[in-house]
């Protein structure tokens, strides 16, 4: 896979320096050729505009992947932009005239963009990224970011959200059950997030209802009043939430995978996590086209150039989350990192679910009419 990865970047490099111009059935542009849409543009045969803009809100990962991007396809004019809220660049997207290339997305607002028509289908079958996802990914992705039948975005990396998190030196195995947070031997060391859409889709598992159709809401309530009291806090805030268990302030709760990674690897604590026999949820931060970037050919070469294994891998440097890929590739994709010993096996094995992949389903964006339900229950549950 990593095999085919650099002979596709070689191959398109020595177009570019040849000077090849064909350009996927246009001529013209941002640089005075004429728009063509990504779904449109040939991979082996195309020159990018000379200027890319990337917003990512991984700021290291952003930025290294526009400067070795561009200095790979020789483009001169670069520029990455962050923000603390996709809010920020969705704005941007609806006001028009946004100037953006490539966008890092997730969840509701990746869902909106593509009803919405501010993203543009993507040319899945020509990434190498796309060829190296497992199938249940490919399939993820038509069903959360696609529309008749074509693809609008890409995985970036993949989230556990939540995990049930615990403390090792106080659990002998891992829980089995969602129940362990109504388990009164655990009052006072318990958190739950406070964020009422995860409390409820934890009291539907644990009821043993559908969290994206629950078809008892009673009944979540009940639960939920009945675990309030046995929580040491609620947590809304990721770092807040990763100090109580570093700080031993709680033994169990949700947390997410990219956190309780921190906890155990940087700052030692004995914290792992589990996905209870009842199920668990996992999703995705994505990449995504704008319609009507300013370079289209330069994007759409940048999405197959950052999604490839051998660069995506580089999002875990930062993030702490495994990048969108078959974990069965993770031993050989973090090959040399293993032998540089930026990486352990440990590490490595902390992130295969294993058979506990079984027990996953995608946390796919709730619609208003539940996520205000679910307010209106964890609002009452907490007065």
């Amino acid at each position: 896979m990593v095999e085919r990865n650099i002979s596709r970047r070689t191959v398109l490099k020595t177009t570019v320096a040849g000077g090849a111009a064909a350009a996927a059935g246009c001529l013209g542009g941002g640089d005075d050729r004429e728009y063509v849409r990504p779904i449109d543009v040939d991979l082996d045969d195309v020159e990018p505009e000379n200027e890319i803009n990337m917003w990512n809100w991984f700021y290291d990962f952003r930025d290294w992947t526009v400067e070795e991007f561009s200095a790979e396809y020789g483009i001169e004019s670069s520029s990455s932009t962050g923000y603390s809220s996709a809010a920020e660049w969705y704005s941007r997207l609806e006001a028009g005239n946004h100037a953006i290339d490539h966008v890092g997305s997730t969840g509701n607002y990746t869902v909106r963009s593509v009803e919405n028509d501010f993203f543009e289908p993507l040319p899945v079958d020509q990434f190498e990224g796309w060829e190296a996802l497992p199938d249940f990914l490919q399939d993820t992705m038509h069903d959360y970011a696609g529309k008749d039948g074509e693809v609008y975005a890409m995985p970036q990396s993949l989230l556990l959200y939540p995990t049930l998190t615990y403390n090792e030196d106080h659990f002998s195995s891992p829980p089995d059950s969602w129940g362990v947070l109504w388990d009164e031997e655990y009052a006072g060391d318990i958190c739950m997030w406070d964020e009422a859409q995860y409390p409820c889709q934890i009291a539907a598992l644990y009821t043993d209802q559908d969290p994206f159709d629950p078809d008892d809401l009673d009944e979540i309530q009940e639960v939920l009043e009945q675990q309030i009291d046995l929580n040491e806090t609620l947590w809304d805030e990721y770092n807040h939430a990763r100090g109580l268990f570093v700080n031993e302030d709680v033994v169990v709760g949700p947390l997410l995978d990219g956190q309780t990674y921190l906890a155990r690897f940087e700052d030692e604590a004995p914290i792992n996590y589990t996905i209870p026999e009842e199920g668990g949820l996992y999703q995705l931060d994505d990449m995504a086209i704008p319609t009507d970037c300013p370079n289209p050919r330069a994007a759409t070469l940048l999405m197959d150039w950052v999604t490839q294994p051998d660069n995506l891998k580089n999002i875990f440097h930062e993030s702490g989350y495994p990048p969108a890929i078959d974990h069965d590739d993770f031993e050989e994709l973090y090959a040399e990192d293993l032998e540089e010993g930026t990486i352990t096996e440990e590490e490595i094995e902390f992130f295969r679910w294993g058979e506990l992949e079984d027990r996953l389903m995608f946390a796919e964006p709730l619609g208003d009419d539940l996520l205000q339900t679910y307010d209106q229950i964890w609002t009452e549950v907490k007065n």
